[in-house]
């Protein structure tokens, strides 16, 4: 009796050891990531855990980071290619997205696959599944499998279903949740889908609130590579790129084979060449460089790129203003008709956007960092009568960057979309092309009735540049109100080794003074004022 007792005292030992064993197993088949949210204006990512150590990055409020570990009050984060530690207090976290390592998927290998409420024949169906429709696997039962699809919970036999095990997702968010992938579906691979709207989206997945990847113009035709239950098909947009369309019959059709009346590549919508007046003439590149392409589409193969100055006899236009050229020796392609201008004859000098001369060589060789200020939608900057500063600033920048190229100089932007670099990433931009002079361009706000443009500066090496560029603008601008240079501790001129300033170019809190920042005659007398303010400070 008491070697029964001890036989059972063993058995209930080795249960305790064995049920926390089997738990920590099936712990260790998942992995989480969890995603923060930047929640002070400006927040130093740092070599280390402690403000002893040197900055490496500066994030700004709504950048989204990854977390690595925590130690004390400081957490280590990614952000991007970046990894540092930040000051835990400062970052909130978003979502968290657990993987699991053991999750079983089903897919129809055959058409027409009945799902039925039961593991057999004599169940009902509950309907028809295409082939190459995926399923999460919920439960075996002899030769039948019960499945979950997008439509339908069902069984399905085993006999005409592929089960693999494959990683799945979820993801814990107090604001959002993850796209749940649709299954997918091989009926139209190999046929073709035409696009009958005049523009639509590439999305990263199959659905319309995922990342966009391009947009693709009406009569485009493409070769599809898969299809989803949702309706939304695989293509090749780009040589090398794929993503997915909404495949709904108000947006395209699908046909067994290509339309004839589509573009030549079947990646794009290539504008129709039509006779034009400008062939025989030069197209100059005004672009820091500018992509070369098999037809005249943005979305067509690249084939090489031409830099900003050079001349290109024009040997077709296009209806959509793209121009053929020959772009290398017995090489031809398209190019846009938007990033140059067309001339009678070739030019002896560069030319700006706008038409007007500036001195050739009065910058040569001057590399000038040119830094439109804000963008993105976190950071628009000043807000007033209808007017969002970060596109003036942007149209500003790119302006004066047309009359630095006019002067030689070499032009670098820190952004020309409407996009928000990081303080940080202003600032290397200058330190690592050693810039000859850094350029903030910024537009002012305070009361209704201030005006006037005004130049920034930070370090003392920079109040004679100031100077210059103040003078420069008030001779191009002699109607407008001249603040003068002064003064103010900027960040971007702060850590910036080169020397630099930031020019606010008007009040767009004045209804009056907006009205004439808007217009391109004022960018471009701006331009001038700053280009001229440049030469004299180097000459």
């Amino acid at each position: 009796m008491k070697k029964n007792r001890f036989k059972l005292f063993l058995l209930l030992l080795c249960c305790i050891i064995t049920i926390p064993s089997i738990a920590g197993t099936k712990q260790a088949s998942a992995a989480s990531t969890v995603t923060m949210k930047v929640n002070a204006e400006t927040l130093n990512m740092r070599s280390g855990p402690s403000k002893n150590y040197k900055v490496v990055k500066v994030l700004k409020k709504g950048n989204m980071v990854t977390k690595i570990s925590t130690k004390g009050t400081w957490t280590n984060v990614k952000s991007s290619n970046t990894t540092g530690w930040v000051s835990a207090k400062y970052v909130n976290k978003v979502s968290t997205t657990v993987t699991s390592s053991n999750t079983k998927r089903a897919v129809a290998t055959i058409s027409n696959l009945n799902i039925r409420n039961g593991a057999g024949t004599s169940y009902k169906s509950l309907g028809k599944l295409s082939k190459g429709t995926t399923g999460t696997v919920l439960a075996e039962k002899n030769s039948w499998v019960q499945i979950k699809t997008s439509k339908y919970t069902g069984w399905v036999s085993k006999s005409y279903v592929t089960i693999t095990t494959k990683p799945s997702t979820f993801t814990n968010s107090s604001n959002a949740s993850a796209v749940k992938p649709a299954e997918t579906s091989t009926d139209n691979v190999g046929k073709y889908f035409t696009v009958k709207v005049d523009s639509l989206n590439v999305r990263k997945s199959t659905s319309a609130s995922s990342a966009k990847l391009a947009v693709i113009n009406k009569n485009s035709s493409f070769r599809i590579l898969s299809q989803s239950s949702n309706n939304w098909v695989n293509i090749t947009y780009d040589i090398g790129q794929t993503g997915w369309v909404s495949a709904s019959t108000s947006y395209g059709i699908i046909t067994k084979t290509k339309p004839t009346t589509t573009s030549s590549n079947g990646n794009s919508n290539t504008g129709s060449v039509a006779p034009s007046t400008d062939i025989g003439k030069y197209f100059t590149i005004t672009a820091d460089s500018l992509n070369v392409r098999t037809s005249a589409s943005a979305t067509a193969t690249k084939l090489g790129a031409v830099e900003y100055g050079n001349s290109f006899k024009i040997l077709d236009k296009s209806n959509n203003n793209w121009i053929k050229i020959t772009y290398n020796l017995g090489k031809t392609g398209w190019v846009s008709g938007s990033y140059g201008k067309i001339t009678q004859s070739k030019p002896t000098k560069p030319v700006s956007n706008d038409g007007t001369d500036t001195s050739e060589g009065s910058l040569n060789g001057k590399v000038i960092v040119v830094d439109p200020g804000h963008g993105g939608s976190e950071a628009p900057g000043a807000i007033s009568n209808g007017v969002l500063e970060k596109d003036l600033n942007l149209q500003a920048a790119l302006a004066l960057r047309s009359k630095l190229q006019a002067a030689g100089a070499i032009v670098k932007m820190t952004r020309t979309t409407d996009i928000n670099p990081t303080f940080y990433d202003r600032v290397a931009l200058s330190n690592m092309m050693k810039a000859d002079a850094f350029i903030s361009i910024h537009h002012d706000s305070a009361t209704a009735s201030a005006r006037g443009f005004t130049v920034l500066y930070t370090k003392s090496k920079d109040s004679t540049l100031a100077s210059y560029i103040k003078q420069g603008m008030g001779d191009s601008l002699p109607d407008m109100i001249n603040r003068g240079h002064r003064y103010q501790n900027l960040y971007v001129l702060r850590e910036n080794s080169q020397i630099g300033v930031l020019v606010e170019l008007g009040f767009i809190t004045n209804l009056q003074e907006v009205q004439t920042l808007k217009t391109a005659t004022f960018r471009n007398s701006a331009a001038n004022g700053i280009t001229n303010g440049l030469i004299n400070y180097f000459n």
